[in-house]
């Protein structure tokens, strides 16, 4: 029970699940809406939509890591791993679902069954993400530790 206990009290877990948790609840919130039917949060486990968890969490780890750490190597090496995915959320996906597009073009001239073209995030899903991640890091840093 030490390990459930020393997890609930960790200020980067919560920090992380919390990021984690509130994007998704948002999204499939979003998705609903957007799409007028009912909540389902299986919604928030889609790729792509608003906003983007993987910005979210890595950016939660990161400002929590420079609150506590300041600008240490912990820090500067979460930076470069949230770049990456960050960036991966953003251009390859983006470019991936593009792909797909031309893909399903090819198949369609070839009378063959089309795939599901999933595009990454927007770069204003990608921001929200990364305000939300801020926010969660803030909170857990002022408000409880």
């Amino acid at each position: 029970m030490d390990i459930v206990r020393d997890l609930l009290l960790n200020y980067y877990f919560l920090t992380f699940i919390a990021a984690w948790i509130l994007s998704t609840v948002i999204k499939a919130f979003l998705h609903s809406r957007a799409n007028a039917k009912k909540f389902h949060l299986k919604d928030g486990f889609q790729n792509g939509g608003m906003p983007s968890s993987h910005s979210a969490v890595v950016t939660s780890i990161t400002m929590a890591l420079l609150l506590k750490t300041g600008f240490s190597e912990y820090f500067f090496i979460s930076m470069i791993f949230a770049s990456i995915v960050i960036s991966d959320a953003f251009r390859v996906r983006q470019n991936i679902g593009l792909q797909g597009e031309k893909l399903n073009e090819l198949l369609k001239k070839a009378n063959q069954k089309t795939i599901e073209v999933v595009y990454g995030h927007t770069f204003l899903q990608v921001i929200a993400g990364i305000i939300l991640g801020i926010l969660c890091a803030l909170f857990f840093n002022f408000i409880l530790f």
